[in-house]
């Protein structure tokens, strides 16, 4: 069995109306070349006005997960007021939650499909996991960045914590074969830990990020006023000036607390990422079968999608905003 699983959140403060739009437009994608694969969206707090009619829509279960806060403070009930201001943790915290399944594909709201998902996955069937590889890590087009990820400190990390290394990769498209998501929901709080004693570090070192150009996230300066003094001594030290992509590295520490575990990359000729649909050096875009095009290039990615849709697909679901 395959499916498709998308995991989303949703903040009462926050207008929704974004993250719907492409939810919508995604699992539209998705069924103009493909209606068998089932697709599930997992959903944490409550859901917004307009979400079940969207999964009713294109034929997608909706399952509701809970209270993030609370599910959070269930497993590190020392730092969830900080944790709970991440918006991405919920993904790795979604693993697991449908039983057993052979095969998973993790998508983020902003992914398009050009082409029939189970062509992508009878492509790729003999690793665990199969993803992209993180952006300005060594097989990047875009070249290594050691402000965005100091590969030298992962692997001190991933010495010091006695786990195996995982090759870097994004986690915004992530394929989990032979049951691997299964297996990840035994790692849940491991992970939200290793996310933890990151944050840790961050507040007591503020300097790390600062001025990286990267942003930072809610609520990190005040890690160290709620850890306690061995939390503060075991902070592990953060491989990154962006403190967005901690629940990555927090996914790879994870991973590979797994023995045996098997991964490999998504080739750019079948999932494109990021900037690569606006780049003419790119792989053409008539060969790609999904895009994961990150919500600051929506605007790049309707005009791909436009581009690859028939006349019909005039009524496409999503609305353009500037």
């Amino acid at each position: 069995m395959m499916l498709v699983q998308y995991s989303l959140s949703f903040d009462p403060a926050t207008d929704p109306s974004r993250l719907l739009d492409q939810l919508r437009t995604s699992l539209w994608s998705l069924r103009r070349h493909n209606t068998r694969v089932p697709a599930v969206v997992l959903v944490h707090d409550e859901p917004p006005a307009g979400l079940p009619e969207i999964c009713r829509t294109y034929g997608a279960d909706l399952l509701e997960m809970g209270s993030y806060a609370a599910r959070l403070a269930s497993l590190c009930p020392e730092g969830w007021p900080v944790l709970a201001a991440n918006p991405t943790l919920h993904k790795f915290l979604s693993h697991g939650a449908l039983g057993p399944v052979d095969r998973v594909l993790c998508c983020d709201a902003d992914t398009l499909f050009a082409g029939d998902v189970e062509d992508l996955a009878a492509r790729y069937t003999e690793a665990d996991v199969y993803a992209r590889e993180e952006v300005h890590t060594g097989p990047s087009r875009y070249g290594p960045d050691r402000d965005f990820l100091d590969l030298p400190a992962l692997l001190r990390l991933v010495h010091g914590l006695g786990v195996h290394a995982i090759p870097p990769f994004n986690t915004g498209v992530v394929l989990l074969n032979h049951g691997r998501s299964t297996h990840l929901a035994a790692l849940h709080e491991w992970f939200v830990r290793c996310v933890w004693h990151l944050v840790v570090w961050m507040s007591l070192t503020p300097a790390h990020t600062a001025g990286s150009g990267y942003g930072t996230l809610e609520r990190v300066e005040a890690a160290h006023l709620l850890a306690s003094g061995e939390q503060r001594a075991r902070a592990l030290p953060y491989p990154s000036a962006n403190q967005w992509i901690v629940e990555e590295v927090a996914t790879w520490l994870s991973l590979g607390a797994l023995p045996g575990l098997t991964t490999g990359f998504l080739s750019p000729a079948h999932v494109a990422q990021n900037g690569e649909l606006a780049d003419p050096g790119a792989t053409p875009v008539d060969r790609w079968l999904l895009c994961h095009y990150f919500s600051t290039d929506t605007r790049t990615a309707l005009g791909w999608l436009a581009h690859r849709s028939t006349p019909t697909a005039v009524l496409m679901p999503m609305h353009t905003r500037s």
